[in-house]
């Protein structure tokens, strides 16, 4: 492969010789090495900028160093600021990379790696994140062990390899890492570019959440057996939003599966075509050939007398569901324990009917004692 650009080092050299290049008149093979020492060229760069927030941190206490106020914490907010006015950026963004500027001056060999191009600023960001709540120790042995090939690895590798080391060195970290996320889950909700929102939550337990998908889940595979015409991405997402919503306020679940036919009901067949016109021209009668009587008698074929109209009965209605009503809370039923896992799908889904069967069979049971026509308590799928 070429090496015309990737043989030299990151920085003004390189930087000249890329500036004066025109992509048009390179070959295939050319342009490949065209862009790796691009990209090194902006590894290096990205390092320049970080050392230069850093430095733009070291120097914003001034004359206020003697200030007994003049806490950590507000001098991070004050070089924060200063970089907001200066570049014209938001206020997150500049705290965020002067995060990572500082947090990036701890480890050098991890900052000389970036300046000489080896890594990039994607796994730069995996290393910092790892090694946050690490000792200084632990966080050494971390970058001397996986610094030497993280850039040639993928960062999603590279991430799950370093947070197995991290573990490995101090089993405690992941456990405290997680309560740490816990404390600061929040709702965030905003409006996108085309005008739809994003509403998700952070951080959250996770075994709350898992649960809340699994519900979710459970009712919108139920809505597409009972019809909903929809994908169910778009019917969890409708369930999301109407459960925090006052949209299915008071409904039970069978309702809900019935809202959502209703919103995403199956499309209709097609019209039939348009009859042939009627031919107006006049037709012929055609002579009519006589057809001799036969001598044998023919018989007259009996007529069934019609039932009698049966009086009515004076057995009370049956106050047993309808029979989509039945299968709608057998499946949920069945969908539930499948969710849960305790019972294995097989792939013929002949797991999945038996446990309709059976679910439909218990619902059959309860129905016969007395109940009320709603039950106020449902059955938490």
């Amino acid at each position: 492969m070429s090496s015309r650009f990737s043989s030299l080092r990151p920085g003004p050299r390189l930087a000249k010789r890329l500036a004066r290049v025109e992509l048009g008149s390179l070959s295939d093979e050319a342009v490949l090495d065209y862009l790796r020492a691009e990209v090194r060229q902006l590894a290096s760069q990205q390092a320049r900028v970080w050392a230069a927030m850093a430095e733009v941190h070291r120097r914003a206490p001034g004359a206020y160093a003697r200030d007994a106020d003049w806490t950590p914490e507000r001098a991070f907010d004050f070089a924060a600021y200063e970089i907001v006015s200066e570049l014209r950026v938001s206020k997150p963004y500049a705290t965020h990379e002067l995060g990572y500027a500082l947090d990036l001056e701890a480890m050098p060999t991890v900052a000389a790696a970036l300046r000489s191009g080896r890594i990039d600023r994607n796994r730069v960001l995996v290393l910092l994140d790892v090694c946050a709540g690490l000792t200084d120790a632990h966080r050494d042995q971390l970058i001397d062990r996986l610094l030497p090939t993280a850039g040639t690895v993928l960062p999603s590798k590279l991430r799950a390899d370093a947070q197995r080391l991290a573990i490995a060195l101090d089993p405690a970290w992941a456990e405290k890492r997680y309560r740490e996320a816990v404390r600061e889950r929040r709702l965030v909700c905003f409006i996108g570019e085309d005008g739809t929102v994003t509403l998700a939550g952070e951080n959250l337990p996770a075994d709350q959440a898992l649960a809340a998908m699994a519900h979710v889940s459970a009712l919108a595979k139920a809505a597409q057996r009972a019809g909903a015409a929809a994908p169910r991405s778009a019917l969890r997402a409708e369930l999301f939003t109407g459960l925090l919503s006052t949209r299915f306020l008071g409904l039970d679940q069978l309702q809900i599966i019935a809202e959502l036919v209703q919103q995403f009901p199956k499309p209709t067949a097609a019209k039939p075509a348009a009859a042939e016109p009627v031919n107006d021209e006049p037709v012929e009668d055609e002579p009519i050939e006589d057809v001799p009587a036969s001598d044998e008698p023919v018989e007259d074929e009996p007529v069934e007398d019609e039932p009698a109209d049966e009086p009515p009965s004076d057995e009370p209605p049956s106050d047993e569901q309808p029979l989509d009503e039945e299968y709608y809370e057998a499946e949920l039923l069945a969908q539930e324990l499948l969710d849960q896992g305790f019972f294995d799908d097989e792939g013929d889904g002949r797991q999945y009917g038996e446990l309709v069967e059976i679910a439909l069979a218990m619902n059959r049971s309860y129905s016969r004692r007395e109940r009320t026509d709603q039950d106020p308590d449902p059955p938490p799928f």
